[in-house]
Order: structure tokens, then sequence, then C-alpha cells
């Protein structure tokens, strides 16, 4: 997460995910899933830019950025301003947390594909906690923010610490900071439907599953030695049940690239990892060809 004062204004680029590594444990009593996840932050950014207005409301403006202009854009998901938006709900948090009746015009570019499994929702919620709590001076300790985060969505406190890479534990609020030893390397692709999360854990069944070790896939990831029987996604077949363009999305990637191929989070976005960013730039080439897919070439550092 970058941030930065430009004018009165305060600018804050966020990061999209990539979960390397997702093993679902079982279902939790208060209703959430209890996971365990190898989450990266990749450089695929939201913008979020806030703007002091004289009434005391949050306004939200909302843009969609897209990469490739001739991208078939017809299905793609609604990108919503009103208040089921997780930039609003996490303002309206932050308000009845602290009183403050400031008011707060929040301009949103979405470059973060939505309903993909990158974490743009959650990245984009992290970054306005972070963003009122330092523009309304409000001073909440870490630990108070990560309370709040809690509260919008499993993915929001892997962003407000913004690590490069993270084992995650519970339903991803337990955060384990794990250290890559080289540049990570990968291209995106992210068909022009989407999946709802909450459809996709609901489709998911325990007993069909077979668990991984989260432990062996951070030793061959640290090692550089991650291969496609490393790569382990307990969502990856209830989200090719209930949408068909996860398999051909996979299916183009190892058409095209040798490394090992995975699905993020809750689909569905797809990724292949390279050893190289140019090689990451070749791939992304070779499927640039087709137009129902977003192509990223993305990378971490170290």
């Amino acid at each position: 997460m970058v941030v930065r004062h430009q004018g009165p204004s305060l600018v804050i680029h966020t990061p999209a995910k990539l979960n390397l590594f997702l093993d679902v444990l079982g279902k939790r009593p208060d209703g959430y899933h209890s996971l365990e996840t190898v989450m990266v932050s990749v450089g695929l950014y939201d913008s979020l830019v806030f703007r002091e207005i004289e009434s005391n409301q949050t306004r939200l403006n909302c843009h969609r950025c897209e990469s490739r202009p001739t991208f078939e854009k017809q299905s793609l998901p609604i990108l919503p301003a009103g208040p089921d938006n997780l930039v609003l709900r996490a303002a309206d948090l932050l308000r009845r947390q602290t009183g403050c009746d400031q008011g707060v015009e929040i301009t949103l570019v979405k470059r973060i594909p939505m309903q993909a499994g990158m974490g743009g929702g959650s990245s984009d919620a992290a970054a306005t906690l972070v963003g009122l709590n330092q523009f309304w001076g409000c001073d909440l300790t870490s630990e108070k923010l990560h309370k709040l985060a809690a509260q919008l969505g499993s993915d929001v406190n892997f962003f407000l610490d913004s690590p490069i890479a993270a084992v995650c534990r519970g339903r991803g609020e337990v955060i384990e900071p794990v250290r890559l030893s080289r540049h990570f390397h990968a291209v995106v692709t992210c068909p022009s439907s989407g999946l709802s999360t909450a459809d996709v854990f609901r489709a998911w069944a325990s007993e069909r599953q077979t668990h991984a070790s989260v432990t062996s896939f951070v030793s061959q990831m640290q090692r550089g030695m991650l291969s496609q029987h490393d790569m382990h996604n307990a969502l990856e077949r209830p989200a090719r049940e209930l949408n068909d363009d996860v398999a051909r999305t996979l299916d183009s990637l190892r058409r095209v690239a040798n490394g090992p191929v995975g699905m993020s989070g809750s689909g569905t976005s797809c990724f292949v990892l390279c050893r190289t960013a140019r090689e990451a730039g070749v791939i992304a080439g070779r499927l640039s060809f087709d137009r129902s897919l977003r192509v990223f070439p993305v990378s971490s550092r170290v």
C-alpha cells in the first residue's frame, strides 16, 4: 500500500493479492470457514483519492480502468457505488467508532478485477481505514484498525498490514508474514464472468476434499522449487462446477506455459508462475489474442 499527499488530497494505491495455496479446514460455528492460505501482494493496484467536502457526508465516485480497450466488457460485474460497497462500509464503520463528522469525497479507480479472487474489495476497504484514519486525524492504533478490519471481511487484515507474502489462518485474519527469497512473477488471467465468494463456499463439500500441507508449500516456495504438484486450492472444484470459464481459463494457461498453474481465492482469476518478468511478458503476449480474457503480468518485490 502506497500512501502520499497530493495537495489537500490523500492518495492511496492498494494492491491485489494471489492465493498461491488455499486449504479449507472446515466450517466454523460462526458460519465462516477455517482456512490456511498463502497470499502474495502483487503489483496490480486500485487507487483511492480522499478529498474534504463541506457536508458531513461520505461521497463515493467509482471508475473502472480497463487495461485492454478491446476487451469484451458486456458481462463484466457491475461496479457498485451504494452502501454495499466495502469502501463506504469501512468509512461508516470508522465514523461510528470515532464519532468523526468530517465530510469526505472518495474517488475509487478500479484496476483489480471484481469477483475474481484477487481481493480488490478487501484491499479497498483496508485502504479506506488507513486513509481516513490519517485524513480525519483519528489516530487509531494498528490493533484497533485490525479489529475494525475483521468486521469487514476475511482478507481485509492482510491488506491492512500490507505484507509481501503471508500465511493466513482462521478465516484469514491471523497473519504470519513470510519472506520471499526471490522476486515473484506471474501472469494472471481473468474471464469476463465473476463468481460470488459466498456461492463458492456454499458449494464446497468437506467430504470431497483432500487436504495439503501449507508448511511443505511454504518450504518449496522459499526454495524457489514450486511445481504443479505443490499447487492446491480447495475451492477450485466448486468454482469449476459453478462457472465453466474457470476450467477454460486454466486450460488456456496450460496450453501456452509450462509453469505451475492455479486459481486465486474463490475464482475466477487464474495464474501461472513464471521464472522471470521477461517470461511473464512473453506468456501474456501469447494470451493477448483471446479477447474474452483480461491478462495481467504481475510481480512482487523481495
